[in-house]
């Protein structure tokens, strides 16, 4: 047998090695924030197509394929330049395995150190912060075969532990400047952050296919605020995808697995005070959360339109147990019928490019509606309340000089229920601890804070629902040189949140429910896991953020970046009597790559 075995991992070590020197791999992975792929969007809305597949990551061999579909005729200045930038990086010959160590030096400065002292206060927050070291693996055995891993040293999200806020961190606010280097005051030793790697995966394909599996950063969607199905502010998803594609067609499979609920809820015990002491490395896991998807990208009226439309659902079980029939890439995910153990989910995107230059998109989502004979919600006495999301935008792309001139306007609104749900029994209670909603918690580990944390994050859209939200930006940049941006963003939030607990609704007061309401609402009517005096939530939050940012390469694997951020807000906290807050964020850095 071990001879055997011997054989066999001789005659694979042959065949990676023959496979290395006949042939390019192009099965390295891009990640959702590549320049790439924004030079490869470029492209298409400068020559009038529709964008390009719209489902991060991709592999190096679907890039290729997008670049294919360019008129190398019609190329010239900042396009011309956009072009050979991405056909370098992809065509970059790859070594069977490599080392990268970037170092990144950051510092952050802000005005306000009393009312803004949270992470998620912050335009640039944990997940765009670089940390102080990052050592990245890439591995390339074969023409099919790729993988990375990066193993960062910085500061860790959370410090410490509140019973009036939770996870808290003294990195975030509190101090006027702050670092990325760890032990430096205000950080300590304690705060080094060991929950990394944050991207490790591998994977492997060939022509026009691609397997992933792994810890992978995700987003679905031509959103430039966020989107619907999945939104960019996870830190991670522990993943598996298969994806297909061709000229005219793409096919993507994706599993995610979180902590099951019940590992953190209740969030705050009777009295309000957050629960921290049960949250500890010794507690054995249990329990299933597992998000599963199918997309469908069609690519139509010679590329001038395309539309994409994606199921998912939520599946859960208190006992680790699954069915194994809910895996099927053809089913209909809603057409289960399992409501106590799986919510659904479904969108659909459409992008249409009417002249050169011009892209017009769009997103619905639907997460629960009235069937004919169910219920009208604001009609009928103890209806499921709508969850429905829309979004609408514009992006332009000019070149001009040796770059490309960039600007967008997008409008979204979600209703105050979407992403939220029950357990399935339709009698909602704060002492539940496995409602079926598309919120979902990554696993942090941190000595300051005595424990672990579980950071909770809508899966979709970013603001989740109850949500009005005015975004516009414009730009310019020379890929691979330099870029300079600014960012407006108002957003009408209503009371509820993450936390608030599902119910049905009434059509008026006075029912057994309460009332239907719609965004953006100005009461919280329900119980909310997170905070027992929601109900004093009577008014709308306003928030308008004006940032800009820019970099440049300075030399070969060097950069210096920075991101100014003007942050006003209206009646915080959705309380009227909360007089407004305002902050100026900045954040300068530079980054060598050895």
């Amino acid at each position: 047998m071990k001879r055997f075995v011997l054989t066999m991992l001789l005659a694979a070590a042959a065949f990676m090695a023959v496979s290395a020197e006949t042939g390019k791999n192009y099965q390295k992975i891009f990640p959702i924030d590549s320049d790439v792929y924004q030079a490869i969007t470029s492209l298409y809305i400068s020559q009038g197509l529709a964008l390009p597949s719209t489902t991060g990551p991709w592999s190096a061999d679907e890039l290729l394929k997008m670049l294919d579909k360019i008129a190398l005729s019609k190329l010239s200045g900042g396009t011309l330049a956009a072009y050979e930038y991405a056909r370098a990086e992809l065509t970059r010959e790859l070594k069977p395995a490599q080392f990268v160590l970037k170092v990144n030096l950051e510092g952050y400065y802000h005005t306000n150190t009393t009312d803004f002292t949270k992470e998620s206060q912050w335009a640039r927050g944990f997940n765009e912060r670089n940390p102080l070291l990052d050592l990245v693996l890439e591995t390339a055995p074969g023409q099919h075969f790729y993988g990375y891993s990066s193993f960062s040293l910085g500061n860790n999200k959370y410090t410490g532990w509140s019973s009036a806020e939770g996870p808290t961190s003294t990195l975030f606010g509190q101090y006027a400047f702050t670092t990325n280097v760890w032990m430096i005051p205000p950080s300590v030793q304690n705060d080094l952050d060991f929950s990394f790697p944050y991207r490790a995966f591998g994977a492997f394909g060939g022509d026009g296919w691609s397997v992933e599996f792994g810890r992978e950063q995700l987003s679905w969607g031509p959103g430039e605020s966020g989107n619907f199905m999945i939104g960019d502010q996870l830190l991670y998803h522990n993943m598996g995808r298969v994806t297909t594609y061709s000229k005219n067609f793409k096919y993507t499979l994706l599993t995610s697995f979180f902590p099951y609920p019940g590992n953190y809820y209740p969030v705050t015990d009777s009295s309000g005070n957050f629960v921290g002491t049960h949250r500890s490395q010794a507690n054995v896991i249990s329990g299933l959360k597992m998000f599963l998807a199918h997309r469908l990208e069609f690519d139509m009226f010679k590329s001038k339109v395309s539309f994409a439309v994606t199921e998912g659902i939520m599946y859960q079980s208190a006992d680790n147990t699954i069915d194994l029939s809910i895996l099927s890439p053809t089913a209909i995910f809603h057409n289960y019928y399992i409501r106590s153990n799986a919510n659904s989910l479904l969108t659909g995107e459409l992008t249409f490019s009417p002249v050169s230059f011009v892209n017009l998109y769009g997103q619905v989502v639907v997460d629960e509606f009235a069937l004919p004979g169910e219920g009208t919600p604001g009609v009928d006495p103890g209806a499921l309340p709508n969850g429905f999301g829309y979004m609408a935008g514009v992006k332009g792309r000019y070149p001009l000089g040796k770059g490309i001139v960039s600007g967008s306007f997008e409008w979204a609104k979600t209703d105050p229920y979407l992403y939220l749900r029950d357990n399935g029994n339709y009698s909602a209670s704060i002492t539940d601890t496995n409602d079926l909603n598309f919120v979902v918690a990554t696993r942090l580990f941190s000595n300051g804070l005595g424990g672990l944390s579980y950071d909770e994050q809508f899966l979709g859209y970013h603001y989740g629902g109850d949500a009005i939200v005015f975004n516009g930006g414009l730009g310019y940049k020379q890929f691979g040189r330099w870029y300079l941006s600014a960012n407006v963003l108002y957003m009408i939030h209503g009371t509820h949140d993450k936390w608030t607990l599902w119910s049905r609704v009434d059509p008026s007061t006075g029912g057994s429910y309460p009332p239907n309401v719609e965004t953006p609402t100005t009461s919280h009517d329900t119980a909310n896991f997170g905070d027992i005096n929601a109900n004093l939530r009577d008014s709308v939050t306003k928030t308008t953020i004006v940032g800009i940012k820019g970099g440049c390469t300075v030399l070969k694997n060097l950069d210096v970046y920075a991101e100014g951020d003007f942050i006003y807000i209206q009646n915080p906290g959705n309380i009227s009597t909360n007089p407004p807050i305002s902050d100026f964020q900045l954040t300068t850095g530079v980054s060598y790559s050895l």
